[in-house]
């Protein structure tokens, strides 16, 4: 199984489109979407769109997702990501906000693999300390032929073992191409395709490959300026526009 994994979308047409565009040459298999195609920028029914159009393409709920349907989901948010989510709602179709009604929460592939938005429990929840690394592995524990789970919501790339001693580490990314151990454990983030924040303002995905068991993580320039011009035009907070630029 070759896969190519997406995350954190968040309405930004002008990085989907160019990901979409550099996954078209990784002959993948299927394209595995870790959630959250809405909030922040002002391209939600395009993306939405775009991604009905894309074939052997998976998807998954996220927390912005879930939020636009259900408001109250979003009073936790900071005060920028709930304007930008009420904005979203008012500008969703009718058609679109029944697909992601429709969208599934985890996914397991060839039952070796998980997939999900924050973990498999919360799509709220981040992984980002090693309490919580070890709180998912523990998890996954419970069926024993899972060996990964993919993940996204914190918008930066991630590679978290489970070594053969039950070790858990955040391992650094030191390659882009990382070789994976048969008889480890891995948590993997791609990083954010609409809004990274670990610095790279290039939109983010990863290329997973089961049979050499490897995870590459890429990245591909796009027109930040044309997403900043939409974000302006919308009326959201020009806040968003900037961050863009800096990859926070």
């Amino acid at each position: 199984m070759r896969l190519a994994i997406i995350a954190d979308i968040h309405s930004n047409l002008e990085a989907l489109e160019s990901v979409l565009a550099a996954i078209r040459g990784e002959e993948v298999e299927a394209v595995l979407n870790l959630g959250d195609l809405v909030g922040y920028n002002a391209s939600p029914n395009e993306c939405l769109e775009l991604i009905l159009q894309t074939p052997h393409l998976v998807n998954l709920a996220g927390n912005h997702d879930l939020a636009l349907l259900e408001p109250e989901r979003a009073e936790h948010f900071n005060i920028i990501a709930h304007q930008a989510l009420l904005w979203s709602r008012e500008q969703i179709h009718p058609g679109l906000r029944k697909f992601l009604e429709a969208m599934p929460l985890t996914q397991e592939l060839g039952g070796r693999f998980l997939a999900c938005h924050g973990t498999p429990t919360s799509t709220d929840t981040y992984i980002a300390y090693h309490f919580q690394g070890k709180r998912v592995f523990k998890e996954m524990a419970k069926q024993a032929k899972l060996r990964v789970c993919f993940f996204g919501h914190t918008h930066r790339r991630a590679l978290w073992i489970r070594d053969i001693r039950g070790t858990v580490a955040l391992k650094e990314i030191k390659q882009p191409k990382v070789a994976l151990a048969r008889d480890a454990h891995y948590l993997i983030n791609p990083g954010s395709v609409g809004q990274p924040r670990d610095g790279n303002p290039e939109a983010a995905y990863a290329i997973f490959d089961g049979e050499e068991f490897s995870i590459h993580f890429k990245s591909v320039p796009y027109d930040i300026a044309g997403a900043q011009r939409r974000i302006l035009d919308a009326g959201l907070p020009p806040f968003l526009a900037e961050r863009l630029a800096q990859g926070m």
